[in-house]
């Protein structure tokens, strides 16, 4: 970045998995989709200067030229300028449209700054991964009664709950999520999760094609995504009424999981679509 400037202004489809998505693991990132010819984007410049000095080290604001960079600005389905599109955690998770005005602006940022919870809230997470579950779905409760608001508190317990096989406890607290714009995307990952972690952890069955079908699920949970997909299409040209639209049901939770953009998903759509009709 320019020591002239508090933003980033040109961030390319070159840069952006480390400019973008990288960091915003660390730090939110304020990103300006824009265009040189768009008199709102020209406008609201000045005030995304200010407030990326203002939160420098806290978060960062880049540009994304869509002239320049068309790709990226389908890839994010920008359809009005400017569009500034809030990244935490490696994905898009908030957004404005449109020239707002720049309390609006700062109030889209400091909604997304760390908070010592969100430390808590990581600490726990690491907790759950190096083997104790428990602790970590305790501290993360008290994180939710204390702010019950926070739905990345939220989303944590439901993911250390589906990955503890507390399945019933994960549903429950998954239908208490508020329906909101912000939270579709991550409600319908953690349901599709909870659906194949229900099919992993279905009691073991005598029919080879119920067996195939729970294996493949636990294939998927182990990260084999190619061979899961592959054996629900085989599951479908064997026993298109398996389950009554078993595989399909699993197939289209697996497509929700690795997203839309995701190399195995067009093509195992299209087999899905043909095996259907």
């Amino acid at each position: 970045m320019s020591a002239a400037t508090a933003v980033d202004p040109a961030v390319t489809e070159a840069s952006f998995e480390a400019r973008v998505l990288e960091r915003s693991r660390d730090l939110p990132v304020l990103v300006d989709f824009w265009a040189a010819w768009c008199g709102p984007c020209q406008a609201i410049a000045p005030v995304l200067e200010r407030l990326g000095l203002e939160y420098a080290g806290r978060a960062e604001v880049v540009k994304v030229d869509t002239d320049a960079e068309a790709g990226l600005a389908s890839r994010y389905g920008i359809k009005s300028l400017p569009t500034l599109a809030l990244f935490r955690g490696g994905k898009p998770v908030d957004a404005l449209i449109g020239a707002q005005p720049e309390g609006v602006i700062r109030r889209l940022i400091e909604s997304h700054l760390e908070q010592p919870s969100d430390r808590e809230r990581r600490a726990a997470l690491e907790v759950a991964a190096a083997g104790d579950p428990d602790a970590a779905i305790a501290t993360l409760t008290q994180l939710n009664a204390a702010e019950p608001g926070r739905l990345a508190h939220r989303l944590a317990l439901i993911d250390v709950l589906i990955a503890a096989g507390h399945l019933d406890a994960a549903a429950e607290r998954l239908a208490d999520v508020p329906a909101a714009s912000d939270a579709e995307r991550a409600i319908t990952e953690r349901r599709a999760r909870l659906e194949l972690a229900r099919i992993a952890t279905s009691a073991p069955a005598a029919d080879p094609h119920a067996r195939r079908h729970r294996a493949a699920a636990r294939e998927f949970l182990d990260g084999r995504h190619a061979e899961a997909l592959d054996a629900w299409l085989d599951l479908m040209r064997q026993q298109p009424s398996f389950g009554g639209g078993a595989a399909q049901r699993a197939l289209r939770a697996a497509f929700a999981l690795l997203g839309e953009s995701h190399a195995l998903v067009p093509p195992s759509r299209r087999q899905m679509a043909a095996l259907m009709h």
